[in-house]
C-alpha cells in the first residue's frame, strides 16, 4: 500500500479519515502498520494490505463464503476455465464484454468487489491503458495474495485491500465506476451491499454486478434443471429489489447461455420525486389525496 493511499481510505463505522502508522516500508510503500480513526477503530495492514473487515463476527453466510475461497483458492482458476468451457465460451471475451459495460475513460478510478484472483482486475487495467486507479477488494486473504501476485507487472496502479462488501471505507462518490461477477448471490447482506456500491459511485457512474441465474423461461427446461440440479446457485433470481431508490438506468440481461444474470446501472444523485398535491385534472383530487383515502385517512 501507498502512502498516500492511506488518505484516501476512511473508517468504515464513523466514515472518519484515518491516521497511518507505520512498522516496515519503505519507499513511499507501507508493508505492516495499522490505520487509525479518531474514534479508535484500527485496521492493521499486513504484506501491504489493510484489513477493513467488519464488524469483528462476521454474519454466518459471510464466514461460509470466506471460508470457501480460503480452501479452495488454488483450484479457483481451473474451476474457472472448466465453466467458461462447459458453455462453449471464451473466458477472456466474455470478461471483457462485461468490463465493457462499465463506459471506462482514461483516468477513471474504479471498485472492483471480490476481485478474486484478478481476472477481471487485468481487463479493467487494460480498460483505462495505464492510467486511473484501481482498488480492489474481497473477502479471502488467500484469493488476495493470488491477485497481488498475477497482477504484480500491471501498469495501472492498483491497491488491493481486505473487507466485505456491505462496508466500504471510501467517500461517498469516490469512484467513477464499481464492478462484481460472479460472488454476490453468497453476500450476506445484499441490500446494504448494493447502498455501499452505490454510495461511493460518482453521480452518474456505473454500477456492474452479476452472477449464477437460470432466466426464468428456461427454468423447466432440461438444460435448467441440470445446471440448478449441480449447482443451487443456479436458482437465484437477479436482486433487482434490492437495488437502492437512487439507482438509475437500470438494466437487467442474461448472458452466459443465459444462465447467468447481469444489472447494470447509473448512480442518482437522489431518489425519484413526484409532485403528490399537484391537482389532477378534471378530478378535484391529488396523487396524496386518494392514497389517503385508500388508507383511511381523512383529509380536508
Amino acid at each position: 500500500m501507498k502512502h498516500e493511499t492511506a488518505r484516501q481510505y476512511r473508517c468504515v463505522v464513523s466514515g472518519e479519515a484515518l491516521a497511518l502508522s507505520v512498522s516496515d516500508g519503505s519507499n513511499g510503500s507501507v508493508v505492516t502498520g495499522s490505520l487509525r480513526s479518531p474514534s479508535g477503530k484500527i485496521y492493521p495492514i499486513e504484506a501491504g494490505v489493510p484489513n477493513f473487515v467488519h464488524p469483528d463476527e462476521l454474519l454466518a453466510s459471510d464466514e461460509e463464503f470466506r471460508e470457501k475461497y480460503e480452501t479452495g483458492a488454488d483450484r479457483y482458476d481451473v474451476g474457472l476455465e472448466w465453466l467458461f468451457t462447459s458453455f462453449y465460451l471464451d473466458q477472456q471475451q466474455v470478461r471483457a464484454s462485461l468490463v465493457e459495460r462499465l463506459e471506462l475513460c482514461r483516468g477513471a478510478r474504479v471498485l472492483e468487489v471480490g476481485c478474486g484472483t484478478g481476472k477481471d482486475t487485468v481487463l479493467i487495467a487494460n480498460a483505462l491503458r495505464g492510467t486511473g486507479e484501481i482498488f480492489a477488494q474481497d473477502l479471502s486473504p488467500a484469493m488476495l495474495r493470488l491477485a497481488k501476485r498475477s497482477l504484480a507487472e500491471v501498469e495501472t496502479p492498483i491497491e488491493f485491500f481486505l473487507g466485505n462488501a456491505a462496508y466500504l471505507p471510501f467517500d461517498d462518490g469516490f469512484f467513477d465506476g464499481v464492478f462484481h461477477f460472479g460472488g454476490i448471490n453468497e453476500f450476506g447482506d445484499i441490500p446494504r451491499t448494493f447502498a455501499e456500491m452505490t454510495r461511493v459511485t460518482r453521480t452518474g457512474g456505473k454500477v456492474v454486478v452479476g452472477d449464477e441465474g437460470i432466466a426464468p423461461w428456461l427454468r423447466e427446461t432440461f438444460f435448467g434443471q441440470v445446471l440448478m440440479n449441480a449447482n443451487p446457485l443456479y436458482r437465484h433470481t437477479p436482486p433487482l429489489a434490492a437495488l437502492p431508490s437512487t439507482a438509475e438506468d437500470v438494466r437487467l440481461s442474461w448472458i452466459m447461455a443465459n444462465a447467468f444474470y447481469l444489472i447494470e446501472y447509473r448512480a442518482g444523485a437522489a431518489a425519484p420525486r413526484v409532485d403528490l398535491d399537484l391537482p389532477i385534472p378534471g378530478k378535484g383530487d391529488s396523487l396524496r389525496s386518494r392514497f389517503d383515502r385508500r388508507r383511511g385517512i381523512r383529509t380536508e
